[in-house]
């Protein structure tokens, strides 16, 4: 049996008036019973909050909707085409000891920011002129994760944005680490934001 739970992200923004437009609907797709439960969470968390990500930058979402196909295929999770692997966030895959639903709605966020972040790399950017060396999954990850930061930072959730730097800096890939590195340590993120809203 086929279950869609679908979220509007129209109503999760704090955009100022004259960035009042549509935000893409988030349709989850599944097929296994047992998410029922998850997406009532993930509901609940009201994940809509983290899309002020439109405010912060100043620019729409190209798409007005999305399809997220939640699996539970031990697959890393992507963006096109948008794929959530939520076995670590249930009880049974993770041995009842699941991680947090917050972490599903920054995986969510992660990918579709780069759905948001086009064209890539974006126009007569400096800071990749600069970084044009790194490897491919730091650039494409240098501008995302400085938006997520400001987002983060701006909704108050610091503590938040601390597990998830802590989640991406473990992942068995470097290249999440150094390009958390480069956007805190070394540029600091609002530089990334600035090219964003040129």
């Amino acid at each position: 049996m086929r279950r869609i739970v679908s979220t509007a992200l129209g109503a999760l923004l704090c955009a100022a008036p004259a960035l009042a437009q549509e935000y893409p609907r988030v349709e989850l797709v599944y097929q296994h019973v047992p998410f029922d439960l998850f997406c009532e969470q993930w509901r609940n968390t009201k994940i809509e909050q983290s899309w002020k990500v439109v405010s912060e930058v100043g620019k729409p979402f190209q798409r007005k909707e999305m399809l997220a196909v939640l699996t539970l295929c031990p697959i890393s999770s992507m963006s096109t085409p948008l794929v959530i692997g939520i076995g670590r966030f249930l009880d049974g895959p993770t041995q009842g000891n699941p991680r947090p639903v917050f972490l599903f709605s920054a995986e969510l966020f992660h990918e579709l920011l780069h759905t948001y972040i086009r064209p890539f790399p974006p126009p007569n950017s400096k800071l990749m002129e600069k970084y044009k060396n790194e490897p491919i999954l730091v650039q494409t990850h240098l501008h995302l994760m400085a938006v997520m930061k400001q987002v983060y930072l701006k909704l108050g959730r610091s503590e938040q944005l601390k597990e998830v730097i802590a989640r991406d800096s473990a992942a068995p890939n470097p290249a999440y680490r150094r390009a958390w590195q480069i956007v805190n340590d070394i540029e600091g993120h609002q530089a990334f934001v600035a090219e964003l809203r040129r």
